[in-house]
């Protein structure tokens, strides 16, 4: 897939980006996106080597790109990572909460330390990020999108703690969405079928089997395909940007008609 008939060229000039877990998958491609349309974009992640990788591509490419180590658990890190990108730019015009992990488990086999580590890095990692980001964005307004799954609303066995999580960034989007549309802030989330990215791979794995044979083919004709990174970058850059401008509060579906053939 090329990546370069992706792009809207100078689409977010002008505009600060906050993508979490842009490391690699989803939230690289996103990063890269925002970089390549015109944005200062700010990734967060663990991942020091694979984050200044990136940079040096998009600086590389003439994008505007800065990487930081960002436990986005950690209350402390998220607001001191923010307050970095507030005081270089006094503005944050879109913020992405992507960061996630995946658990195989029912409730029975899940570890008590297991079930909290998904909640936090998929759920309360968006509370830290919203909380220290809204107050400068009811400023000039912006746009919030939150990554969910298709396992919000269908799943397999044994993702408990991932399905539960991710259902809880439905409601969570769709309340902040309540909360925050009066100032001028537009809150999605995104629901993303099957994808081919390292995590989705290795949930393949966790569970005994291949990309294709939990029914993730990359043949474009049929419903329910593997999706590519960039192409789930495309929506998130569409509900980022003005032509979304009526889209508040939803579950935005990109999964190659997955959750159609469940």
């Amino acid at each position: 897939m090329n990546e370069n008939n992706y792009f809207i060229p100078d689409r977010f000039n002008g505009k600060v980006v906050i993508v979490t877990g842009a490391e690699s998958g989803i939230g690289n491609a996103t990063a890269t996106r925002f970089a390549r349309e015109g944005a200062s974009v700010y990734g967060f992640g663990l991942r020091d080597e694979l984050g200044q990788s990136w940079v040096q591509r998009m600086h590389d490419a003439a994008g505007k790109a800065t990487f930081f180590v960002c436990d986005v658990t950690n209350i402390k890190q998220v607001e001191e990572s923010i307050n970095k990108v507030i005081a270089a730019h006094g503005r944050i015009d879109v913020l992405v909460n992507n960061a996630a992990r995946f658990l195989v488990g029912d409730v029975t086999d899940t570890s008590e330390e297991d079930w909290d580590s998904v909640m936090a890095v998929n759920l309360k990692s968006i509370f830290l990020t919203s909380k220290f980001t809204i107050p400068v964005m009811k400023k000039t307004g912006g746009a919030i999108i939150n990554i969910a799954s298709v396992h919000a609303f269908a799943s397999y066995n044994k993702y408990a703690a991932y399905a539960a999580s991710k259902g809880a960034v439905v409601s969570l989007s769709r309340q902040m969405a309540l909360d925050h549309t009066a100032d001028g802030i537009r809150v999605n989330s995104v629901v993303v079928g099957g994808v081919n990215t390292d995590m989705s791979i290795g949930l393949a794995l966790a569970g005994g089997a291949t990309m294709d044979n939990l029914g993730f083919i990359e043949d474009p004709k049929v419903v329910g395909r593997t999706g590519h990174p960039t192409e789930i970058a495309a929506g998130i850059t569409f509900l980022a940007s003005p032509d979304a401008s009526f889209i508040v509060g939803s579950p935005f579906w990109i999964d190659g008609g997955l959750t159609a053939d469940l």
